[in-house]
């Protein structure tokens, strides 16, 4: 039963339990047990998240843990929410108290974990459901409590429970898998990161089976879908004469899938119906970050387009895109041919970029500096140089 209300999906990769987190930090679960809410009754009155105008929600480097800030006298209340596979499985609520005065955290819902014992003299003044417990944290002081996702029932959460800090580390290696990219628009990153997390959590809206086949989420038919996904791009540009500015990325992403998959035979495929079409012009990237799954050709785009069919790989075919110029930038395991990855870095030496690459895999592959320096090239798989001051960007 998936809930209706607003919010973004958490859970745990694997797992099947699932809930929305709202923009105040409510936790709704799609197994259709009842929310989990909070308040909070600080020195002057009770502060529900929902209705403070004080209320501000972010979500870590889009990874699914989010973090939920309410000011109260003294300074803010922090609530982070994130899910761990510990025990089987719970969500976790982390409340940190940065007032300076001691203030009281209500949940409503009895059946959870926590670090300390509930209060058996809850302040009033605020109608809670009858299965609320309050919870009291010192000024500078913190407290947990978790939801189980099987079975839940109140007892007492162990400190070894992982924080939001370890949480989000794990997500950045499960995300990092496919390809780890840094660039100046940070909000860029977070979108991938977002992308990334909701597939492998299972929400796999669109053609999504190359990127779960690089992040590693494979089931038996895996090559299948890939192949499909491959194919259907190929109907689509049959009669183009020019190409979708996505579709070297789908062929070269597609055939790389298909080697990571153990089929070989169908990355060659791929590239034999790469290069029946490869004599066409390719459109240009759109100006604007395209939403989901397209966020991650647009900016693995910008920074190389592999060839489906190997041997080749242009860095920066666009150009430093002009709000990059002056800014460091990297990015690890991008896709270089069917066969290799490519990690590279640029750092500046006054108006000149000083590009420093890496490929992985067997020697052999031609890079070139595309449309950053046309006339740079190199069959060398790692090394230094500096390109050209950028002029023709694609911004």
């Amino acid at each position: 039963m998936k809930n209706s209300v607003k919010g973004r999906m958490i859970g745990n990769r694997g797992g099947v339990w699932r809930a929305t987190v709202t923009e105040y930090g409510s936790v709704h679960p799609h197994d259709g047990s009842s929310p989990l809410d909070w308040h909070i009754a600080a020195d002057d009155r009770w502060y529900s998240p929902s209705s403070e105008p004080s209320l501000r929600h972010k979500w870590y480097s889009g990874y699914p843990v989010s973090e939920t800030r309410v000011k109260v006298p003294g300074g803010d209340i922090i609530q982070r929410v994130y899910s761990v596979a510990t025990g089987g499985g719970m969500t976790v609520m982390e409340f940190e108290n940065d007032s300076t005065m001691p203030v009281a955290i209500a949940v409503t819902r009895s059946d959870v974990l926590t670090t300390r014992p509930p209060t058996n003299n809850p302040p009033q003044g605020i109608s809670l459901p009858a299965d609320s417990i309050v919870v009291p944290i010192g000024h500078k002081s913190s407290a947990r409590i978790a939801l189980k996702h099987s079975q839940p029932q109140p007892g007492v959460l162990p400190d070894d429970v992982p924080d939001h800090q370890q949480v989000v580390r794990g997500w950045e290696s499960a995300c990092d898998i496919a390809s780890r990219i840094n660039v100046p628009d940070h909000t860029v990153v977070a979108g991938i990161c977002k992308v990334r997390s909701n597939l492998l959590l299972g929400d796999h809206g669109g053609d999504a089976a190359i990127e779960l086949a690089r992040l590693g989420e494979t089931h038996p038919d895996s090559i299948l879908d890939v192949v499909n996904a491959v194919q259907r791009r190929v109907k689509s540009e049959k009669r183009s004469k020019t190409l979708a500015w996505d579709t070297p990325h789908v062929m070269s992403s597609g055939a790389r899938a298909s080697v990571l998959l153990g089929d070989d035979t169908a990355a060659a495929d791929i590239g034999r119906a790469w290069l029946r079409i490869a004599d066409r012009s390719v459109a240009e990237p759109p100006v604007e970050v395209p939403q989901g799954l397209a966020s991650i050709a647009w900016v693995e785009t910008l920074l190389a387009m592999g060839s489906p069919s190997g041997g080749e790989c242009k860095l920066l075919p666009y150009g430093i895109p002009q709000t990059w110029w002056g800014a460091s930038f990297e990015a690890h395991g991008l896709t270089a041919d069917p066969h290799r990855t490519l990690g590279f870095a640029v750092r500046w030496h006054g108006a000149r970029p000083a590009l420093l690459w890496e490929v992985k895999g067997a020697p052999g592959i031609l890079l070139t500096g595309g449309a950053a320096d046309p006339n740079w090239h190199s069959t060398d798989t790692s090394g230094e140089t500096l390109l050209a001051p950028p002029q023709h960007a694609h911004s």
